[in-house]
């Protein structure tokens, strides 16, 4: 029978609560409003998607509600930022910068972006600098970047859910090695060691991660993960349960894809080659799996969703096979073990708070800006204590966050390489306002800098404008119990047929001597979906575009829509019921989450320096600082972006 939109639960209000009231001071929506988007639906072709929509108009019932907190009001690209942003693109801001208002403020350093690599360089220049005026300049409702939390409350139960950035490489020894070690870690007196819960509730030994990225395809033996097969038996769902144990036998796999799964899995003795990154470089991870691993094209569209999802953005057909080995993909482990490392992956996890980095983000802002969260004197306090939103933007302190505040126009005053000032005109409340700055660092990606900051040599704004990026949706479903999941014997889920691909469990830190969230089948939880958007066989470019109209293209009820949809195909055998069981779903829609990179990004092509390297050499009193420029969109590797446009910013 098929399922209607009330027995889904989709009249429950549950969902859909709470708005939010200050969600409709749009971030200069009025100001520079336009008709809203013809929005495609489907595999439109890429092409069609690089016409220069407006992107504007939207509104709060696309975001859908934010749920509860700090962050209830900034889950993901709500409609201000994406209305507001979109106007940078389509340049509608340049015939009012005449009517900026002149604050009369003028600081040592402004700061574009609140993000890692923003909040770095913020600290690193403060630090050098005590008595330096810093401020940062944020289009968010709040700082952090992509490093933001959803909370719920479920039947007397807090909840909180990562946003988007998730996870620090763990344990600190490997994370060394890697070469990923910061030292903010212990600056900021964070754990050594941890423990995580315990599972209680059943009798069943359940596998549950201490991560959500691992299990996706690297460490699949760090879970209980049931594949189902939508459709496989009569009509009706399969589910393979554990299937590394037998071989894949009971999934409606061919024996050639079997044989794939096994040979990529065990491939250890790669090519003897001089520069292996060079090499990595030179060619996709399509092109490495099927030329030099020998597996088949169907195996690499098995690998698209969890590559794309953990950190490349698109699939194996674009990727650099270099960046595919830095996100530990399969059958390029042997690379290290030839030299006589190791497979971190059999020892590596991604440790993370509840709400995931948005806790290490906190502990840049109360670095800088004490007051932040006044009584916290502990990692829970910190976590969990409410922002004093005043003390952000207060004239008296030497480092300021300004929020909500979309920058639009960066420029030297007079020559930029013999100007002693820069001029940076931002979007807030509706209105133009403008200050003067001797230092500034675009601590965002470059697909905004190349619009914002006017002047750029050929040679700067030809790099930026060779930077993709790919969308990433993640949704966190708030669910009254996991029952259903515990009767199947699981505790992550894939399916290559619906919507999304891939949720799990994820056992929590013990923080403070306490467990943050339950861990029983019987009590609330959050499942989260990391939803990307590849689409094989498009040119990388073309392919980046499409993507992000195709996440654009839903509204906030078309997910909620799918989600209970495909929770209840997959799960309703088990007992759950999406009208009951459903207590919350926030989607969070990231435009440009992930940097895509090609063949030779890392290492240029033709003799040429790398886009990235050309970028890092500044303009003038401007300089540049985003994890992307080193390709691996990471905390650690945008806190290393962000320390060295400081010290480029210090030696003026």
């Amino acid at each position: 029978m098929k399922k209607t939109s009330k027995s889904l639960g989709m009249d429950n209000n549950i969902s859909r609560r709470d708005f939010v009231g200050s969600s409709l001071l749009g971030a200069g929506a009025s100001l520079l409003a336009m008709s809203a988007p013809s929005l495609f639906s489907g595999n439109a072709h890429a092409l069609e998607q690089r016409i220069p929509l407006p992107l504007k108009g939207l509104g709060p019932e696309w975001s859908g509600p934010g749920g509860m907190g700090d962050y209830g009001n900034a889950n993901g690209n709500t409609y201000r930022e994406v209305n507001a942003g979109h106007s940078i693109r389509n340049r509608a801001f340049r015939k009012r910068l005449d009517t900026a208002e002149d604050s009369g403020e003028e600081m040592d350093l402004v700061v574009v972006g609140g993000g890692f690599s923003g909040l770095t360089a913020a600290y690193n220049f403060s630090k050098s600098r005590p008595d330096a005026s810093v401020l940062i300049l944020d289009n968010h409702a709040i700082f952090g970047g992509h490093a933001k939390q959803n909370e719920f409350e479920v039947d007397g139960v807090h909840l909180w859910a990562p946003q988007a950035s998730e996870g620090n490489v763990w344990p600190i020894a490997d994370q060394k090695k890697l070469g990923l070690s910061v030292r903010y870690w212990d600056e900021f007196g964070l754990p050594q060691e941890f423990e995580w819960q315990s599972l209680r509730g059943t009798n069943k030994p359940l596998n549950v991660p201490v991560d959500r990225f691992s299990p996706m395809n690297i460490a699949w033996e760090r879970a209980d993960t049931g594949y189902f097969f939508n459709g496989a038996t009569q009509g009706r769902g399969q589910w393979a349960v554990n299937p590394w144990k037998n071989g894949f036998a009971d999934a409606p796999y061919s024996n050639q894809f079997k044989h794939d799964l096994a040979r990529a899995e065990l491939f250890r003795q790669p090519p003897k080659v001089d520069d292996v990154s060079a090499f990595l470089d030179s060619m996709t991870y399509l092109e490495y799996l099927t030329q030099v691993v020998g597996v088949s094209p169907e195996y690499a569209k098995h690998v698209d969703m969890p590559m794309a999802a953990m950190g490349c953005g698109l699939g194996s057909d674009v990727v650099s096979a270099y960046t595919a080995k830095g996100f530990f993909q399969p059958a390029t482990a042997g690379f290290d073990i030839a030299k006589g490392g190791r497979d971190f992956t059999d020892t590596v996890c991604l440790a993370s708070w509840p709400g995931g980095n948005c806790g290490i983000a906190r502990h840049f802002v109360k670095a800088m800006i004490p007051d932040v969260f006044p009584k916290a004197k502990s990692i829970s306090d910190v976590l969990n204590h409410e922002v004093n939103w005043s003390s952000l933007d207060n004239k008296d302190q030497t480092v300021r966050i300004r929020l909500s505040s979309t920058v639009v126009n960066v420029v030297h005053e007079g020559r930029p390489h013999k100007s002693d000032a820069v001029q940076v005109t931002y979007l807030k409340d509706g209105k133009l306002h403008k200050l003067r700055a001797k230092q500034v660092i675009m601590a965002c990606e470059q697909h905004v800098n190349k619009y914002i900051v006017q002047g750029l040599p050929d040679a700067t704004y030809n790099a930026m404008d060779t930077f993709l990026h790919a969308p990433m949706l993640t949704v966190n479903v708030a669910v009254r119990n996991w029952r259903f999941m515990e009767k199947l014997g699981i505790t992550a889920a894939r399916w290559d047929d619906g919507f999304g691909w891939w949720t799990s469990l994820r056992r929590q830190m013990i923080i403070d001597g306490k467990e943050p969230m339950p861990l029983d089948p019987d009590k609330p939880t959050v499942l989260t979906l990391y939803i990307p958007f590849p689409i094989p066989g498009l040119a990388a470019a073309d392919q980046a575009s499409a993507a992000r109209m195709q996440m654009f293209s839903l509204a906030f009820k078309d997910i909620e829509y799918k989600v209970r949809e495909q929770f209840t195909k997959m799960f309703g055998a088990s007992g759950f019921d999406a009208k009951r069981d459903i207590a919350g779903i926030t989607a969070n829609r990231w435009g440009h989450a992930y940097v895509v990179t090609p063949p030779g990004f890392h290492h240029g092509k033709n003799g040429k320096p790398s886009a990235s390297d050309v970028i890092r050499e500044g303009f003038g009193r401007i300089q540049f600082a985003h994890s992307e420029l080193i390709g691996e969109q990471l905390w650690q590797t945008a806190a290393m972006e962000g320390e060295r446009a400081a010290q480029q910013a210090l030696k003026y």
